[in-house]
């Protein structure tokens, strides 16, 4: 264990003696109404699927059914199933969710990505939004800089989970179009209850979840609770990466004659997480490069850490903790401890009436404003020993820009003057078409470049890893507000129909500031930062520095966007039952559009930031600050975008467990906020000279069949997909290097001097496949539990054709020229996705048997190999891999529950993504080839006690 207990035992003694009180009340209470006996034990497994006790849903229906009857995809969790699964995050507990692939949470407990049956892994949750209580937690699922699941936190509060996939989610939803999940939380009811739960992690990590709720009076509910957590982080971080929590609750009022409902909800969340991304690996040298028929096969006994150990290892430390950049605002110092920061506060209103004539009016607002702070450091592909990256720092830091700079009579430029001696008279001569040999030979002061380890000062030695760390930090303020309106009505007519008539408006504000440097690191644990300068051969530093506080670009490129959006939904559901109940039917159809207002300023100005009193080129100066990159001209947009979906699903009930169910649906996506700030649905574009018009709306056409069969003993639900996406146009841009206008220094390209090539193509996914769950309790065997799920697809892609200009070095790194890489995706399978993936969870109850109140339980999860990147070059293939998780729960009383939980039992290593693997890269020994990928956490064990009454 990496944490001391003692120094927590004091906090969590003061939030029990907080407690204490409504614990004391809550007996009493319940004495007072004759409930003083034991809790009523939680609804089991057995009991949560059983005919007589079915699955109710609230998700994708306007009037609660089960689901056995459901005519659209749908998968529920309980609070139970959350407790025992014990999910470290948002997309940990997704993963548990057939045809979502979460990529494991190895982001930390936010910002991670999911996707779902196939469609696109673009980043967040693009085709998956977030809601609570069925309104979006923020309109937009993907928003640069601030995925959906900073919003989501489930605690003690959280009732159940609720997925739907296509159907009536698209008609009923914004942007789903891929999957709605629903986080539906718990409400007062008639009887005082609450729970207190204080869970360890061996990776100094405590946290406390509570709840209290019952009723005020008697037409008024409520529930109130929430969680704080603190911890030094999954990886090994070396200062407080987690820190944290949020407090939410409602009330609820139900009139008398139980035709009108009130209910308000408030939700504020504080919370800073830790963001991990890929550490170096290397693997054994490739003999050639992947391609489509032969891709680059990853072993997984044979990749190896370069300095930084997968299981907790990362690349932050209390050494890289605080760095500094440089703007427009001046200087800043940024603290990586600050991680993913959410600080919203959320509010809802909801109201029902209905009227004697049969109509019913509901209606839901929420409102959500704050920040999120986005601080996290990736991890560039260029480990090396430090002789090897110092020496191409000269040749490319130093050398290059110098060289460049005489060829071009630059007499002013810092890295010239500062780095090699100038001649008085002639300079401009003496440089004309000098070569670069030449040019060393003859002017240089500075033979090469040292390191000195910034904590003290000492000089870092040759075969000390050395990388590219890119910090990328934003503050992100954000507001949202929806409003949902339905009327709804019954009526006879070849059976009953419940028509609802919706309208629904949204404004979203999003204004992120983003800025990106670079600065100098070690691979190593607890790793170092490095400042860096020119050194003659005495090693005397010459000329300034290379790096101020180890950034060789403190202002490196980033952008200051300003967006508003509004928008306006119609939609209509007719949910219609006949044959006695047998048959229901859902048909609906939803039109959407938004107004997009962009304001978006790149960082592409440079500026010289050199202080005042600094003479330029001194040893006092640094180059770093002598280009630094702010917010230029704005580029603006404003434009509107519409879509039409629609939805036909029916379930017939065969028997009373067993039913069948098909839908066939067209659903959109309007652009996301990361497509408005990128400006990607700007306006049309313009390829040799014609203007073509850019398809900015996405669009999906799924077809769905399958089966359910429902009883105590044994449950089956399979469902047969096949979904037909259809993206917005994509442009490519790249280099037309054949061009008369490039130009060239040394007889090398210089790239920025070609003109762009617009093009334009469409990255499709058609995808068939299969998902099964299936829940096995053996009538001889009492207390034993058989479930899993099972997703079998081939998602492929289409439309996918385009050029890239690619750099070709030399072996000291040397940019000598540039190539074409024409690259065809079709039929290939999108990157990140798994053609097999499997979740087996037994549990065996002890009691039954023995009379012992335990149950132990395991979870298997499977998931099949998986591309880095679905192009035609460097084609890798990251391998299968499998995460075995065992818990036990005790009932020590029939109200304090104690729970033990380990994740990743056997420290398996994979990887859940990662970048595809180049010949060219080779470790720091030369003998095998180097990559970054992002781990899967190593082995954890969590301890909980809860408490319920």
């Amino acid at each position: 264990m990496r944490y001391s207990i003692s120094r927590y035992i004091g906090r969590s003694a003061a939030l029990a003696v907080c407690l204490a009180p409504a614990l004391v009340f809550a007996q009493a209470a319940q004495s007072a109404s004759g409930a003083a006996g034991a809790a009523p034990a939680a609804p089991n497994a057995a009991e949560k699927t059983d005919e007589t006790h079915p699955v109710v849903i609230v998700t994708g229906v306007t009037r609660t059914t089960t689901k056995k009857n459901a005519t659209f995809s749908i998968n529920t969790l309980s609070a139970e199933d959350i407790q025992k699964l014990a999910p470290a995050s948002t997309a940990d507990l997704l993963s548990n969710f057939p045809g979502i692939y979460a990529e494991g949470g190895t982001a930390g407990e936010a910002s991670n990505n999911i996707t779902v049956r196939g469609l696109p892994v673009v980043g967040g949750y693009r085709f998956a939004p977030q809601l609570i209580d069925g309104l979006p937690a923020y309109e937009e699922p993907e928003a640069p800089l601030m995925n959906n699941d900073v919003f989501i936190r489930d605690d003690l509060m959280t009732e159940s989970v609720e997925v739907v996939k296509g159907g009536t989610g698209g008609i009923l939803y914004s942007n789903g179009l891929g999957a709605t999940v629903n986080h539906v939380s718990r409400t007062g009811g008639d009887h005082l209850e609450g729970g207190y739960k204080i869970e360890y992690a061996d990776y100094g990590f405590w946290r406390h979840d509570a709840f209290l709720s019952g009723p005020l009076s008697k037409n008024l509910k409520y529930a109130v609770g929430g969680f704080y957590r603190k911890g030094d982080g999954i990886r090994n971080t070396g200062y407080t990466a987690d820190n944290g929590g949020q407090v939410r609750g409602n009330l609820v009022y139900t009139s008398d004659d139980r035709r009108t409902t009130a209910r308000i909800d408030g939700l504020y969340i504080n919370d800073r997480t830790a963001f991990y991304q890929n550490l170096p690996i290397s693997v054994p040298r490739l003999t050639q490069s992947g391609t489509p028929s032969a891709p680059t096969i990853i072993s997984q006994d044979t990749i190896q850490p370069l300095g930084i150990e997968f299981a907790h290892g990362t690349t932050a430390s209390p050494n890289n903790r605080r760095f500094t950049m440089i703007g427009e605002y001046g200087t800043r110092v940024v603290d990586q401890a600050d991680g993913i920061h959410p600080d919203f506060r959320m509010l809802t209103l909801k109201l029902e009436h209905e009227f004697d004539s049969g109509w019913k009016l509901s209606s839901g607002v929420r409102h959500t404003t704050g920040s999120n702070g986005f601080n996290a450091v990736f991890t560039g592909n260029d480990t090396a020993y430090a002789s090897a990256f110092l020496n191409a720092r000269y040749q490319n830091d130093v050398i290059s820009p110098a060289h460049g700079a005489a060829l071009s009579c630059n007499l002013s430029n810092v890295k010239l003057n500062g780095y090699f001696n100038v001649p008085q008279t002639g300079a401009c001569a003496a440089f004309a078409n000098i070569s670069r040999d030449d040019f060393v030979k003859k002017y240089a002061k500075a033979v090469g470049v040292a390191g000195r380890w910034l904590n003290d000062g000492s000089v870092v030695a040759p075969n000390a890893y050395l990388n590219f760390l890119i910090p990328f930090v934003a503050r992100v303020d954000a507001g949202s507000t929806s409003l949902d309106l339905k009327a709804q009505k019954t009526w006879e007519l070849a059976g009953t129909h419940d028509m609802t008539f919706g309208l629904y408006g949204s404004h979203y504000t999003f204004n992120p500031n983003f800025q990106a440097s670079l600065m100098v690191g070690e691979s190593a644990a607890n790793a170092r930062m490095a400042e860096l300068t020119a050194v003659d051969a005495t090693g005397r530093q010459v000329g300034p520095s290379l790096t101020t506080g180890s950034a060789i670009l403190p202002g490196w490129f980033g952008f200051d966007s300003h967006l508003d959006a509004r928008g306006r939904a119609g939609y209509v559901l007719d949910h219609w039952e006949s044959l006695g109940g047998k048959l229901k039917m859902d048909a609906g159809v939803r039109w959407q559009d938004v107004h997009a207002r962009v304001d978006r300023r790149d960082r592409d100005t440079a500026v010289d930031m050199t202080p005042a009193g600094v003479v330029p080129g001194s040893l006092q100066d640094t180059a770093a600050d002598n280009e630094i990159l702010v917010p230029g001209k704005s580029h603006l947009m404003d434009r509107t975008f519409r879509g039409l979906g629609w939805s036909i699903g029916a379930n017939y009930s065969i028997s009373k467990p067993l039913a069948v169910y098909g839908l066939v649906s067209s659903s959109f996506r309007l652009p996301s906020l990361e497509d408005l700030n990128n400006l990607s649905t700007a306006g049309p574009t313009i390829v040799d000279g014609k203007q073509v018009d850019i398809s900015a709306v996405e669009h999906i056409r799924q077809y769905e069949g399958g089966l359910r069969y429902l009883t105590r003993e044994f449950g089956a639900a399979v469902a047969l997909f096949y979904n037909d996406f259809s993206p917005r146009s994509a442009v490519n841009i790249y280099k037309d290097i054949e061009s008369s206008r490039c130009t060239s220094l040394g007889g090398v390209t210089q790239i920025n001097s070609c003109p762009d090539v617009a093009q334009l193509y469409k990255r499709g996914v058609k995808n068939v496949g299969t998902e099964i769950e299936l829940t096995w309790r053996p009538r001889m065997a009492d207390g034993l539990e058989l479930k899993g799920n099972f997703v079998m697809q081939n998602p492929k892609i289409t439309g996918a054709n385009y050029t890239f200009t690619q750099e070709d070095k030399n072996a000291q790194g040397v940019i000598t020229g540039y190539h074409y890489v024409h690259v065809s995706e079709d039929g290939r399978r999108p990157r990140r996705l798994a053609k097999f993936m499997a979740n087996f969870m037994p549990s065996y109850d002890l009691k039954p048997a023995t009379g012992v109140p335990l149950t132990v339980y395991g979870q298997y999860q499977y998931y099949g190999s998986r591309f880095s990147e679905a192009t035609d070059a460097n084609v890798t293939l990251f391998p299968s891999y499998h995460l075995i998780n065992v818990g036990a729960q005790y009932q020590a009383t029939p109200r304090l529950t104690a729970q033990v939980f380990v994740a990743n039992l056997t420290n398996q290593l994979s990887f859940t993504e990662g970048d595809p693997l180049f010949t060219d890269l080779l470790s720091p020994d030369g003998t095998r080839n180097r990559g970054v990928a992002r781990p899967l956490f190593g082995r954890t064990i969590r301890a909980s006690l809860t408490y319920r009454f």
